[in-house]
């Protein structure tokens, strides 16, 4: 009796470690993913990419945590994100330059553009150049006159390096001095300006409050068509100076995720970003658009935004 109930104690535990070996395993993602953010809170690159974790935790079925990486214009997440496990459970919420502007500004960034799987492109400033409503200017054209005729440098507070090219292909053009005030992002260039320590600085997001408020007002874009919901601020090429330049929004991971946890990620960022409520609040709230592209079409915009500044930065350096 004794030797039956063994053979059968023995056989049940073989038959047990058959199915826990034949079992599959949990699906991606089995766990917390961390989406690390550029940029510091409340900003356009914050607020896009919180939203969008918001609505990937729905679909997941997992929470995506937003974490704070902010610096160097999206550069410090970059950084960090590349030295990431490639196992999907690390992606990144930044912004096109650190990829195709600032690498080719700093050679000594540890990154180019196919070091990374990039994931999406999910929204685009409807930037603005902007100087306080108080202010006695009304147009770039005034102000650029007045500090011509004067000699006075014009105080520009920057936190991106597309904004610094900007301004330096201004200057070149005109002859008139700027005196680039680095701030950690868009949000202490406006408070800058607003407390009259500064005379301008870019924005792409946070401006659109403030002129609704009546504090602040827009001189020019630097994107290569006018803005829709702002169809009379003039866009850089209309006033002459060759310059434009379109800093998206987008998600990364490092490279080498497997390809059916990238499948996953890519959907679920896709549904997300397809939400009309999403939409809306990006819109209404810092006046973002949404321009979707899947990871090829991204990797390729990258690569075409990194040829078309390279004579740009060329020319800023020569």
């Amino acid at each position: 009796m004794k030797q039956r109930l063994a053979k059968i104690a023995i056989a049940t535990g073989l038959a047990l470690a058959a199915v826990a070996t034949s079992a599959p395993a949990q699906e991606f993602p089995d766990k917390p993913i961390t989406m690390m953010i550029g940029f510091r809170p409340g900003g356009a690159v914050d607020t896009t990419g919180r939203l969008i974790a918001e609505k990937m935790s729905e679909t997941l079925g997992v929470p995506v945590t937003g974490v704070t990486k902010s610096g160097g214009g999206g550069t410090v997440m970059a950084a960090e994100l590349i030295n990431s496990e490639p196992d999907g459970y690390t992606i990144g919420m930044g912004a096109s330059a650190a990829y195709t502007l600032a690498p080719q500004l700093n050679s000594d960034l540890p990154f180019k553009i196919d070091d990374f799987d990039h994931l999406a492109t999910l929204t685009y400033p409807s930037d603005a150049i902007v100087i306080s409503a108080d202010s006695e200017y009304n147009s770039m054209e005034e102000m650029i006159a007045a500090h011509k005729e004067s000699g006075d440098p014009i105080t520009f507070a920057s936190q991106v390096s597309a904004s610094r090219l900007m301004v330096a292909a201004i200057s070149k053009a005109t002859g008139v001095e700027f005196r680039v005030i680095p701030v950690q992002g868009g949000a202490d260039g406006i408070k800058e300006v607003l407390g009259g320590h500064i005379d301008m600085t870019w924005s792409g997001s946070g401006w659109t409050e403030q002129v609704r408020a009546g504090t602040m007002k827009p001189l020019a874009t630097m994107a290569a068509d006018r803005m829709e919901d702002y169809p009379d601020v003039p866009t850089l090429l209309d006033l002459g100076y060759d310059f434009t330049f379109v800093d998206t929004f987008m998600l990364s991971a490092p490279k080498g995720v497997p390809e059916d946890r990238m499948a996953i990620l890519v959907d679920a960022i896709e549904k997300a970003i397809s939400d009309p409520a999403v939409q809306e609040t990006l819109r209404e709230k810092i006046g973002l658009q949404t321009k979707y592209r899947g990871p090829e079409e991204t990797t390729d915009f990258l690569h075409q935004q990194y040829d078309a500044v390279a004579p740009l930065v060329d020319a800023a350096s020569g």
